[in-house]
């Protein structure tokens, strides 16, 4: 990841904080944390508020995960409205030819498989390994 990544936030998986999520239906959904943060990971919304503070964006003054949810209000739905990922901003073309994407396996990228010791074991996960190299040079 060191060798392709500018930046690594430390956000923990879902399935390390709870939280709730908008499902396609606009509908809140609860989870919960089935295991611990691992290291300094932390939850995700906390990230961002840290994030945002620093670089002075308006909106993120959250200290609790309630604080968040009541944003969303207590209907349990969320508007259509609000699920549109629309924006006014305007795009900003990339300057330069860009860099190759990067091409990684699931057994690297994935936070939960990578976490997983009996995954890291199988033949899939030790093939992606050896081959991790090979892309990283062409």
């Amino acid at each position: 990841v060191h060798g392709f990544s500018d930046v690594l936030l430390p956000i923990a998986p879902f399935t390390e904080t709870p939280g709730t999520f908008v499902n396609a239906e606009g509908r809140l959904q609860g989870f919960h944390a089935v295991v611990k943060p691992q290291g300094e990971t932390r939850p995700a919304w906390k990230v961002l508020r840290v994030l945002a503070n620093l670089l002075g964006l308006p909106g993120f003054a959250f200290e609790s995960t309630a604080e968040v949810l009541a944003t969303v209000g207590d209907k349990g739905t969320v508007p259509a409205n609000a699920l549109s990922n629309a924006t006014s901003a305007k795009a900003v073309a990339a300057s330069g030819a860009g860099a190759a994407p990067v091409v990684a396996s699931i057994y690297q990228l994935d936070s939960i498989v990578r976490r997983a010791p009996s995954l890291q074991l199988t033949a899939d996960a030790r093939n992606s390994a050896q081959a991790a190299p090979a892309r990283a040079e062409e």
